[in-house]
């Protein structure tokens, strides 16, 4: 896992070697192992690159990596499945000097070609300069789970890991660009599914498609990846569809396990997260293979003491049920607005809260000797784990009047609110299942007044007017509702945003964060599986459910109401940071001091939490400018 950046002159003009390192510099927190910068192409092409060590902890996996005389690469990632295309590659001739992923890469794109992307099972983010061809290729893996940002200006094209390297590339005038700022603050996951930044100019590789960049290119995403393309048939029968699914991820765990470093579990309490730490624990006592990091048990548990977020409780019974070790990681709040700052800064974008809460789990972890995480993320999107996903499908049914689909969704959805107020909740919307209302926005008005600040509506029928970066852009219009949902958060919505937030939360404390739920193998599975199997019975997650029966804790396995991990930012705002907004606000221009001073005001006597929020967006502006 690394940094990486590079730079392509148009203009025949030479590379500056010292421009190059302060560009690639500015990531060295994704990685603080080693560094590498190199002037290609008569000195018109550099690659940086910063090396965080996971695979072949020795120099034969420096890079910039070349190979066969021909190719030079900067890459970020980890190709799981590499020992077995090096076996495959091997029996076709080619020959290896390092245990490195990154080597097998580049000798699977000098046999495959373009096509060598299929071949990957991992996450990823690379440039390759073909020597032969005189041609730079960028390429980003199938969900987007590692970054990859571009521009194109003053006949110069530049890409690095994060939009923060902007920041110190000489030649370059990073702007907030307005428009892309607005549309942000109204809706957080907005921009990221689309490939734009916040910045003017600055824009993202996107999930599943290649850049070709040469003299004479214009900048058109090429997609490699497409999951319409990738569904097949399922078993019907439904336990037959849990053993298949469970094997896809046991493997997907397995895989992950691989590495020269130590591997820890980002353990929440919940079922996403709980699921990864006790497969895990079955495979390292059952079937761990040689390259397997054997000291790999340990969890690491962000936790919030005497608030109602806080999940120790249930953390402590998936600790239990494996007899594993565990850290515990609390927020020090008496260096929490520095914190905030230097964690702002680094994360470099627009948020709803500061990522303090989560990046505190990985700096536990870096503390504690760990550098790469297992993380449970992206099966929410996959599988109705949201609560307004949930309200989506209840408002679908109440519109086609189908009167039990309408009461199963509406006892499924009082079952994501926390236990206390579930039965009020189920109460209520069965009530509305009930009334004779016709017109959907009687239908809402009366959801708004039931859910009041819990939820927001659907955000399925809010198209971003921006022109699409693809050539072959994802248009899921065509879907039923109930597909739309889930391929809209998954490849638009939620999850790309979810995925920039904590690759920067990670790598800021320089840990690799390694997703199982992102196999492809289990995301193909998964978006094959008809409806019933991912939502029902007052579940959702249904056939993870299924699969991790007698593999777990049972609590945890059954327990239906959703926290997540999220940093305590209504409690921090009123116990520990009013003399730090205030002290912020004094930095505004001298026309916003009084605007945003009346905002605290006005939120510190309401607790409006539109009113922090809207207070924390101009902050979060100034703190990353």
């Amino acid at each position: 896992m690394c940094g990486i950046a590079g730079l392509y002159n148009f203009n025949k003009e030479v590379q500056s070697i010292e421009v190059l390192k302060a560009f690639t510099d500015a990531m060295v927190h994704r990685g603080p192992d080693g560094s590498g910068y190199d002037l290609l192409n008569n000195e018109r092409v550099g690659l940086g690159h910063r090396r965080l060590s996971i695979l072949d902890l020795t120099e034969a996996g420096h890079q910039p990596f070349y190979y066969m005389e021909r190719y030079c690469m900067v890459y970020n990632g980890e190709i799981f499945n590499f020992n077995a295309i090096k076996s495959d590659l091997i029996s076709k001739g080619y020959t290896f000097r390092s245990e490195t992923d990154t080597e097998v890469v580049l000798a699977a794109y000098d046999y495959f070609g373009l096509a060598c992307f299929e071949q990957f099972n991992g996450m990823w983010a690379l440039a390759i300069w073909d020597d032969h061809k005189k041609q730079m290729i960028l390429a980003r893996d199938r969900f987007g789970v590692k970054p990859l940002y571009y521009s194109k200006f003053n006949q110069t094209f530049a890409f690095a890991s994060e939009t923060r390297a902007f920041k110190y590339l000489k030649g370059f005038n990073r702007q907030i660009d307005e428009m892309n700022y607005e549309i942000t603050i109204q809706n957080n996951y907005a921009l990221e599914g689309l490939g734009y930044t916040i910045f003017k100019d600055i824009f993202q590789v996107l999930p599943g498609h290649y850049l070709v960049i040469d003299d004479q290119s214009t900048i058109q995403q090429k997609r490699w990846y497409d999951i319409r393309e990738k569904l097949r048939p399922v078993p019907s029968d439904y336990k037959k569809q849990s053993s298949e699914f469970y094997e896809l991820f046991k493997d997907a765990c397995r895989i992950r396990l691989v590495s020269d470093v130590k591997v820890a579990t980002a353990l929440s309490g919940g079922l996403d997260s709980s699921s990864i730490y006790s497969t895990v624990f079955e495979i390292l006592n059952t079937e761990a293979n040689e390259r397997t990091n054997k000291d790999s048990q340990l969890a690491v548990s962000a936790i919030f003491p005497g608030l109602e977020s806080d999940e120790r409780a249930y953390v402590e019974k998936a600790i239990d049920y494996t007899k594993g070790k565990i850290e515990w990681v609390t927020t020090n709040t008496a260096n929490l607005s520095e914190d905030i700052e230097h964690d702002t800064e680094l994360f470099d974008g627009i948020s709803n809260a500061p990522i303090t809460a989560i990046s505190a789990i990985y700096k536990g972890m870096r503390n504690a000797g760990i550098t790469v995480s297992l993380d449970g993320h992206g099966v929410d999107e996959m599988l109705y784990g949201y609560l307004y996903m949930v309200y989506d499908l209840w408002l679908e049914a109440l519109r086609e009047q189908n009167a039990n689909e309408a009461q199963a969704h509406a006892t499924t959805l009082a079952g994501l609110y926390y236990p206390a107020y579930q039965t009020a909740k189920k109460n209520e919307l069965l009530s509305i299942n009930k009334q004779s209302i016709t017109t959907i926005n009687k239908i809402k008005l009366g959801v708004k007044k039931m859910l009041q600040k819990s939820t927001t509506d659907s955000k399925l029928y809010q198209p971003i007017a921006l022109p699409s970066l693809s050539d072959k852009p994802y248009d899921f219009s065509d879907c039923k509702t109930k597909e739309r949902i889930l391929f809209y958060e998954f490849f638009q919505n939620s999850l790309p945003a979810l995925l920039r937030n904590f690759d920067r939360a990670g790598m800021m404390n320089s840990v690799e964060i390694r997703m199982p739920f992102l196999d492809y193998r289990v995301v193909e599975y998964i978006f094959s599986l008809p409806f019933e199997s991912k939502i029902g019975h007052g579940f959702t997650k249904r056939i993870l459910r299924e699969a991790m029966s007698n593999k777990m804790n049972e609590e945890v396995r059954t327990r239906t109401f959703k926290v997540g991990i999220a940093s305590p930012f209504e409690f921090w705002a009123q116990n520990y940071l009013k003399e730090w907004f205030e002290s912020m606000i004094l930095k505004l221009d001298i026309d916003e001091q009084a605007k945003f001073s009346e905002l605290l005001n006005q939120y510190l006597i309401n607790k409006d939490k539109n009113l922090l929020e809207k207070l924390w967006h101009r902050l979060n502006l100034e703190l990353i400018k």
